[in-house]
Formats: structure tokens, sequence, C-alpha cells
């Protein structure tokens, strides 16, 4: 009878090795990250390497409401944000997906700090319930071209989780269900399983790795290799594949693991060099420079393994390398490095780094809870509100005491980040109970009110926020309510005829954070509220109107000072909205 081997007699300090290795790549990383977005460009990301962390400032924000976010000396960015949030849903024992796909992702765009476009694309989608691959046509086929490294960045705890098992079929199962959840291309997919496989093999090895021993193993064992994984992933999933891209997944499968064995191939070649290994040239051949491959699963975890198999004996000279590589995903291949190179050495090589990196504390205790035996199952319910909604609290100051997963806060600060023309952001810095801090940035777009537009009289005399005394007043305003008959027909017309980028829940829509449309009580004995006037600005109204037309809305007449391609509409209780062209 098969016995599983057990742990390596040093497995707790190799297991923090990995985590905090993963965590201390990515801080150190992250500033020369080709898509940092690192204020002074080029000249600031190019320094000579160092084992010293810094601060430094990028640019946040969406692409049109761009704001100064700076980043604390030790700051991990999204690689170690979904790293965490993974080691959470772990703790929940069986129920790890659920948790997973219903309470960390749709929680984590929030907190983010540079995370990619599937990934937020994909949480969005699970705000809203939807998974990701069911969504309309042209988000669906989005969904399913994204191969980046998403998913191979985030997926060591499951390696935790599995480590005692015998096979690693349950390990590479719970890979690809994670996986899914934000990214549907095979590389992203194949790339995740490959580079859990080089971890688990590097936690349970003994003794001294020898050059160039992961490669051979992951080349040797080709559990990856096989299309037969795929039959861990649900077949709704498959189905929809299938249907969006015209083949297989299972050629798909062939075909990308046909990519992953010509990388391997490569950084064994240039293995076999020993010292007169050429790094750059090896990674020029993987694609580590090319923007548009770098950041795929397959090309990151290549270029991971042949770092951490190059640097087995010097680790420091690996996390490096693999930081301030010029041109590169440097913060995710540094992350996969260093939590590679912590998993074979431990983390006391990581000195002083593993104690300055953001919330080391904590990274420390959610891995001695992930590799207790049995694993700690979190009891903590999450929040009835929706992220949005609790989002919009915060920013209107209203208590907040729990975070939308429901772990309890012990600290919050907020100032103001950034001021400039017609944009406030207000940070948040947050810390909970269990060790975590986040930075929440609550941006507020003023537009400047045209009379025209309003349709009521005014003078040019701006609108101060102070009281008469001309002091700061003791109370403000949080938000305006506004009392509908249906919340459910309110969010129809405002986000599905209107199109609007609207926030809700339960009990409320926001059309933005301080204005909140909510339903009536049954018991309220106030009389009808007066129609008013909603001013909408829109790119396109052109396309709204087509919308509001076909759905047999009516408009209603212009006002006298309406431009072209304005007009006027109806909601559901009778509140007249405007939409404005955006000029």
């Amino acid at each position: 009878m098969n016995m599983k081997p057990p742990r390596p007699a040093d497995f707790s300090d190799r297991a923090q090795g990995l985590m905090l290795g993963a965590a201390v790549g990515d801080a150190l990383g992250w500033p020369q990250e080709q898509r940092s977005g690192i204020l002074g460009g080029q000249k600031s990301r190019n320094i000579p390497p160092s084992m010293t962390f810094r601060s430094w400032a990028r640019w946040g924000g969406p692409q049109y409401s761009k704001y100064e976010d700076k980043v604390a000396a030790g700051s991990y960015s999204d690689d170690t944000q979904l790293l965490l949030a993974t080691a959470r849903a772990c703790l929940h024992g069986n129920e790890w997906l659920a948790w997973l796909r219903d309470v960390e992702l749709p929680a984590w765009p929030l907190y983010q700090r540079g995370g990619g476009r599937a990934v937020l694309a994909a949480c969005r989608a699970w705000q809203e319930g939807t998974s990701p691959w069911r969504g309309p046509q042209g988000k669906a086929r989005s969904y399913f071209s994204a191969g980046a490294n998403g998913v191979a960045m985030r997926i060591a705890p499951h390696v935790l989780a599995t480590i005692d098992d015998e096979s690693p079929s349950n390990l590479i199962g719970r890979v690809l269900n994670d996986g899914i959840l934000t990214h549907g291309h095979t590389r992203a997919l194949l790339g995740a399983v490959v580079y859990s496989l080089a971890v688990r093999h590097t936690l349970i090895r003994r003794g001294a790795m020898e050059y160039g021993d992961l490669l051979h193993s992951l080349l040797g064992e080709k559990f990856w290799a096989d299309p037969e994984v795929i039959n861990h992933l649900p077949q709704d999933w498959v189905e929809r594949y299938e249907m969006a891209s015209g083949r297989s997944v299972a050629s798909d499968w062939r075909r990308t693991a046909g990519e992953m064995g010509k990388l391997f191939e490569i950084c064994l070649t240039s293995l076999e060099r020993s010292a007169l290994s050429d790094d750059e040239k090896t990674l020029e051949m993987l694609g580590c420079f090319d923007p548009k491959q770098n950041g795929a699963g397959t090309v990151t975890a290549a270029g991971a393994c042949y770092l951490a198999a190059r640097f087995a004996v010097r680790p420091s000279m690996g996390l490096l390398r693999a930081a301030f590589l010029r041109d590169s995903d440097a913060d995710t291949l540094a992350s996969m490095t260093t939590g590679l190179l912590g998993a074979l050495h431990g983390f006391d090589w990581l000195s002083p780094l593993s104690r300055d990196v953001q919330d080391a504390e904590y990274i420390q205790s959610i891995t001695h809870r992930l590799i207790s035996l049995p694993i700690e199952v979190r009891e903590n319910q999450p929040m009835d509100d929706a992220p949005s909604a609790w989002l919009a609290r915060l920013g209107s100051g209203q208590p907040v005491s729990s975070f939308v997963d429901g772990r309890e806060i012990s600290s919050i600060q907020n100032f103001k980040l950034f001021e400039r023309n017609a944009l406030t952001v207000t940070r948040y810095d947050i810390a909970t109970r269990d060790g975590q801090t986040m930075v929440v940035d609550v941006p507020f777009k003023r537009e400047r009110a045209r009379h025209e537009e309003l349709n009521v009289p005014g003078d040019s005399r701006g609108v101060t926020e102070t009281g008469r005394d001309g002091s700061d007043p003791s109370s403000s305003f949080t938000r305006i309510a506004i009392p509908v008959a249906s919340l459910e027909a309110t969010r129809h017309f405002y986000g599905e005829i209107l199109g609007l980028s609207i926030q809700w829940s339960d009990r409320a829509v926001y059309l933005n954070p301080w204005l909140a449309l909510v339903e009536k009580s049954k018991q309220s004995t106030s009389g009808p509220v007066a129609p008013m006037q909603i001013t909408v600005h829109s790119a396109s109204p052109a396309d709204i109107l087509r919308s509001v037309s076909s759905r047999g809305v009516r408009l209603v007449p212009p006002g006298p000072n309406d431009i072209e391609g304005a007009f006027r509409v109806l909601d559901p209780d009778g509140h007249e909205v405007l939409v404005w062209p955006k000029q």
C-alpha cells in the first residue's frame, strides 16, 4: 500500500518562505514592472538592483480620472492581494471555491492595486452574480482570450492545502476551477497548473536541488500535458469554451502543452551551459521581454522555473534578476520565482525584506493556519451589503465596522489623497482585526454645471463648503435618498435601458456615491415625492436613445435650451431624466 510521504522537517519554514517570498518578490519588482504606471517613466523604473524596498508613486485610477498614487516602501500589488484572497478561501475547507467566487473576488476590486484588466472584468461579473463565460458575447470573447499569469500568481495556497495528498490530481483540479473564475485561455490555466506542480515538487523535496532538477522533473512527469485534466472542469464551461472558440478544449490543451514543452527545452538548453548560461538571452527566447506575450501564464511559469533552477544555490541573485528585469512583467515574475526559492530555502535568506514587506505578520499567520492539521475552517460570514453599497457607505461617512467579507475592521483613517481640477480622491487606510492592511480610494469627479443644461437660472458665483461665518461646517451631507416604488424597476431602467454604470444592493440603487434611490416602505405615511430632474452626461446619447426607443420608453418634449443630441425621458417613478451629450 502506498503511504503518503511525511512532510520535510523544515516544511513550516519552507511554507513561510513560499508565501513571504511571493510577497517580497512582488513588492520589490512592482516599481520596475512595465505596466506599473510609475511616475517618471523609464528613468524611475530602471535603477540598479538592490535588496531594498523603495517608496514610489504611480498613476492610479481609470484612464480619464488619473491621480497620483503614492506607494509606501514594501507595499505589495494585486499579485499578493489575490494570493492572500485565495489563502483565505482555502481556509474554508471544501467550501473554498464558493467563498473565492462569491466573496473574495467580488470584494477585491474595492482595494485592488495594479490589477489586470481580465481579472477586474471577471470580478465585476461575479459582483453581479454572473459567470464571466456566460456574459454578453463581447465580454465572453475577451474572457476566453485572457491567457495572462493572473491565475499562476495566486495558486500557491492550493499547494499548501493539498500538500499531504499522495498524487497531484486534487491540486490540479483545484487550480483549474480557481483559474476559470477569471481567465478562459488555456495558456493561463496550463501555466498555473505547471507552476503549482513546480511549487509542490520544491516543497516536498529533501536535500539540495540539483542544477536543472526542477525542469527535468516537470518534463518527466507530464501531469500537466495530459488533456484528460480538463475532466476537472465543469461541463458548462467546456461547452461555452468550444462555442466561443470553435475548437475543443482538449485540442487547445495539447497545443498549449506543446508550447510549454518547447519553453522548457529552451530553459534546459541554457542550463546545460552552466556558468556560461546567458540569462537575458534565455529569457528573451522565452518571451519575457515581448510585451505581447511576457504576461502569459505559460511564459511567466517557464521564466520563474528557469530562474529558480538557475539560482537555486544563490537565491538572492534569483530574486534580484527577476525583480529588476527590464521591459518585463517584473513583479509577477519575481513573485513566482521568489516563491519557488522560498519553498526551497525557507525565509531566513529574505531578511530583512521578509520583515519589512507589507503585512509580514499577517502572511505568516495565514500560512501557519493553512499548513495546520486539520486546516482551520473560517467561520466569519460576509456582510449582506454588496461591495458597491459598502463602498458608498464608506465614502458617505457612515459607520463601517466590518469589511465586505465579514472581517472586523480595527482601524480606518482617511485623508484627501489628490485634488486637481474637478477630481478629488479620498484615501481610506483600513486595517482588519486579523492583520491585513488595505487602501481604498474613493474618487469624486465634479463637473461644472451648465445653466442651460439644468434649465435653471443662476449666477456665476461658486458654492463653498463652509458655514456662513467662513468656518468648516460641523455637519455635512452624506447622502440624498429618493423613494421609489420598485427598486428592481429602477435598477432595470437606469442600469439596462439607459446602460449607466450604477451600483446597487437589495436596499438601494446608487446613481453615484451620494444619490441613492431607495424602495419606499409599505408602512411609510409620507406623501408622494414631487418629480425631480436627473441629468446624465453621455458620450453616446444616440445609443441610449435607440435603447429607450426600442423598449417603448416615452420621450418628453425638449426644454427651450436643449442642444442637438439631448433628449428627455421619464423614469418608472415619473422623474425626468435629461440625457445631455458630452462636449
